[in-house]
């Protein structure tokens, strides 16, 4: 067996409605920790996660942005250069998924036309709140199939539960959306 070293870097932007945890997701990711007191970035924060992937080392550039609607203006600007994105909502708060069509038109009109379909997830944060759950995850994954996306989860941030698991998950739907396996395959 031949082994293959690439080094590869995808953007990765999680966005949706304020409060739902996405600082929390990433300083679980890459901190292992869950901090009570986290303070969500004035407008974007980008962090790097590195993972290894069937032998691809991948750098994932995660772009956290936090910002209205008033502010639409900007998503061509931040979103150039997106290999995937993470659209999260907080499974305690149902306010939190109800602007998801418009997020996900936003998102996806602000795209350039060679990344219109580049892999989306949907994530419900917070769950260890299950006990305050304000959508089912039944009609959350309906919702999910509604928009097109290629998964759902739910996470904790606080407990560490799936949040390795969303990474990995959709940085393997980049590779295969990219076509990275069969690109290597052939160089072999």
């Amino acid at each position: 067996m031949v082994k293959i070293s690439n080094d590869l870097t995808f953007k990765i932007c999680l966005f949706g409605e304020k409060n739902v945890g996405k600082t929390s997701l990433i300083q679980a990711l890459i901190q292992k920790r869950f901090n009570k007191e986290t303070k969500p970035p004035t407008f974007i924060d980008i962090e790097i996660k590195e993972l290894t992937i069937n032998s691809f080392k991948i750098a994932l550039q995660i772009w956290i942005l936090r910002f209205d609607f008033q502010f639409e203006f900007f998503f061509p600007i931040f979103l150039r250069g997106t290999s995937g994105g993470i659209f999260m909502y907080d499974i305690a708060n149902h306010s939190s998924i109800s602007n998801v069509e418009k997020w996900i038109i936003t998102f996806k009109e602000s795209l350039s036309n060679d990344r219109k379909k580049i892999p989306l997830l949907m994530v419900g944060g917070k769950l260890d709140l299950h006990k305050e759950r304000a959508l089912s995850r039944k009609n959350a994954k309906k919702i999910s199939k509604k928009y097109n996306f290629m998964n759902y989860f739910e996470c904790s941030s606080k407990t560490g539960q799936n949040i390795e698991k969303i990474f990995e998950s959709l940085t393997r739907s980049i590779l295969n959306h990219e076509d990275y396996f069969n690109k290597t395959k052939q160089n072999i």
